[in-house]
């Protein structure tokens, strides 16, 4: 019996940081992005698509500052301007990728859903990372819900999301998962 309360004891003061991380708030810096994002993919507007990640010259720069703050403390030698290339390199594809599964995005819902204009942003979920520095906050799987013209759900995310300098946008890509929640029917 003793053991039984105690763990009851133990998940109820575990619950409420479990359920916090649930319940991120999300910025409204962060809330004016997805916005944005959402007004890009409805308006079929690539660049405007683009314009909500940052660019892969600015996360390499990143990068490239956080190998050389490693490399103060690491035992091995760190290239600073080599992982920086390799960021570039990476952050460019990752943006090809995103603008081509938005076209495929966008031409689902067009095929099934109807007018991508009609489409309404519903929810913004997003999850803080420990790990993020606090010169450079981040969120991990932001999760962008939508809802079509007939009351179908949609589920977006996007890997991740990066303040530098101030500015929110995404980093990384527009996953591949493309969730539909089919609405009731009576």
């Amino acid at each position: 019996m003793k053991t039984t309360l105690l763990l009851l004891s133990l998940f109820s003061l575990l619950a409420p940081s479990l359920r916090a991380d649930d319940d991120t708030p999300v910025p409204p810096e962060m809330q004016k992005l997805v916005e944005a994002m959402v007004g890009a993919l409805k308006g079929n507007d690539d660049t405007a698509l683009s314009a909500c990640w940052h660019s892969a010259e600015v996360l390499g720069k990143v990068k490239a500052a956080q190998a050389t703050a490693e490399a103060s403390t690491s035992p091995t030698e760190v290239d600073a301007a080599k992982e920086q290339e390799k960021e570039i390199k990476k952050q460019t594809r990752n943006l090809q990728v995103t603008v081509a599964r938005a076209g495929l995005v966008r031409g689902l819902i067009t095929k099934y859903f109807g007018e991508l204009g009609q489409l309404t942003l519903t929810s913004v979920e997003v999850s803080e990372d420990e790990d993020a520095s606090p010169d450079t906050p981040r969120f991990d799987g932001i999760e962008i819900r939508l809802r079509t013209a007939d009351g179908t759900e949609l589920k977006l995310e996007v890997d991740s999301a990066i303040r530098v300098e101030g500015v929110w946008k995404f980093q990384g890509r527009l996953e591949d998962d493309f969730t539909i929640e089919l609405p009731d029917v009576e």
